[in-house]
């Protein structure tokens, strides 16, 4: 009976020693005495390493060692993770009411602090990495940003607070870090996070520009992989979701640029200068995209509706051409427009062989058409001359004689020697004079 006593009394004794040691790296804690509260919680597990309040403890202690500049070398390694790993040994035994009743009574402070400490190193190590254009800095921070992510869907799957499956800025954080580390498959795995939830902004944010980045990037890295499903699929998400940018059609338009999928592509372009009637840039561009395709097509290249698409050639040349009647390109390419008419008129004039009076009629008609066609070009190549003249700037030398080489084509169909040596001549003097 007495030994029995004698082990009450020890344990009694055992218990009162391990709570004024606990009690002391509670006070040393709150005093931010730091290196001292971790020698009595490293020691107090030493004793005993599955203590649910000694791991507590250790949690609060390693949580604030790595949140002090002056501390910080007291852990080798990383403090949160192994503060983060006592937490969750501590609170694994649901059975002891007194880890539960710390941690209620803290509001599972600890746990927050990993999650804030996390982010805010994640945040400093970005910024750092910005100043510095550091690709490793990013990909620090980006770990600093998973590993915050990591503590808060802990903390949404213990309920401890209302957390997202996909929590929105921090998401977005870490795929922006991946994106300057250059780590496609990070930026691929967190963008595809936000992307497939539909997330646009955050709660009570006017502006989303910041969420745009997602939805451009997927777009972007799907038509580089030739994915046209997942390319579409996230360009027509990124149009819904941000109505005012381009972007995503560009990127679209791109894609069927390249595979020469002219049909799509000219439907995009429909759709944009509906949009954007006051587009010198998109109608500039339409126009010139469909005189590639009728001109510059590989051979053999079949155009269908050829005529159908000279007329929308002249008429998104014209629109831009009201919006800017000064633009150098765009008076280049209606000059080249009217000139390449003029020559398909010609040519159609030449295959008539027959001398019966109506078909002689017809050539006639199209060689005064063709005539026309080419008068018509003059004036707007003139107009591109004159303001390239004006500047003499020597990166404009090479579209200066282009157009000069046109004009002279444009004389030599009219046969006026005369005026192509004029052209030959400045073409053969611009390199002295766009010098500036």
């Amino acid at each position: 009976m007495k030994k029995i006593v004698f082990a009450l009394l020890f344990t009694f004794f055992v218990s009162v020693l391990f709570a004024q040691d606990l009690k002391k790296a509670q006070k040393y804690a709150a005093d931010k005495q730091l290196d001292k509260a971790k020698t009595e919680v490293d020691a107090l597990l030493a004793k005993d390493p599955n203590n649910g309040e000694a791991l507590y403890m250790k949690a609060i202690v390693y949580g604030q060692i790595a949140d002090s500049a002056q501390f910080n070398s007291l852990v080798t390694g990383d403090a949160r993770a192994e503060a983060l790993d006592a937490f969750k040994k501590a609170i694994a035994d649901s059975t002891n009411a007194k880890v539960s009743l710390m941690a209620i009574k803290d509001q599972y402070k600890a746990l927050f602090d990993l999650y804030s400490g996390y982010y805010s190193a994640g945040a400093k190590a970005f910024n750092d990495a910005a100043n510095a254009s550091s690709k490793t800095g990013y990909e620090d921070a980006m770990n600093l940003f998973i590993k915050a992510n990591d503590v808060g869907q802990y903390i949404a799957q213990k309920k401890y607070a209302n957390i997202g499956a996909v929590d929105t800025t921090l998401v977005l954080n870490i795929g922006k870090a991946a994106l300057n580390a250059k780590n496609d498959d990070a930026a691929l795995k967190y963008f595809t996070m936000l992307a497939d939830a539909n997330i646009a902004r955050t709660k009570g944010e006017d502006d989303n520009s910041g969420y745009v980045i997602p939805y451009q990037w997927l777009a972007l890295h799907y038509k580089e992989a030739k994915d046209e499903a997942n390319m579409m699929k996230y360009a027509d998400l990124g149009q819904k979701l941000f109505p005012n940018s381009d972007y995503f059609t560009l990127v679209e338009m791109d894609y069927f640029r390249e595979k020469k999928n002219q049909p799509a592509l000219f439907k995009k372009y429909d759709e944009l200068v509906a949009k954007y009637p006051d587009s010198l840039a998109y109608h500039f561009n339409y126009a010139n995209d469909i005189f590639g395709y009728l001109y510059n097509s590989d051979e053999g290249t079949t155009i269908n509706d050829k005529a159908a698409l000279m007329k929308t050639l002249g008429a998104q040349v014209e629109s831009a051409y009201k919006i800017d009647p000064a633009d150098v390109n765009n008076n280049w390419l209606y000059a080249q427009y009217y000139y390449n008419l003029g020559i398909e008129l010609r040519d159609s004039a030449l295959k008539i062989k027959s001398t019966k009076p109506e078909d002689v009629k017809r050539k006639a008609d199209l060689n005064a058409e063709s005539k026309e066609g080419f008068n018509k070009a003059i004036p707007y190549a003139d107009k591109s001359l004159a303001t390239l003249e004006a500047g003499n700037k020597k990166a404009d030398k090479s579209r200066y004689k282009s157009i000069d080489n046109l004009m002279q084509k444009i004389y030599q169909s009219l046969n006026m020697d005369a005026k192509v040596k004029i052209y030959q001549d400045k073409y053969d003097g611009a390199d002295d004079k766009f010098v500036n």
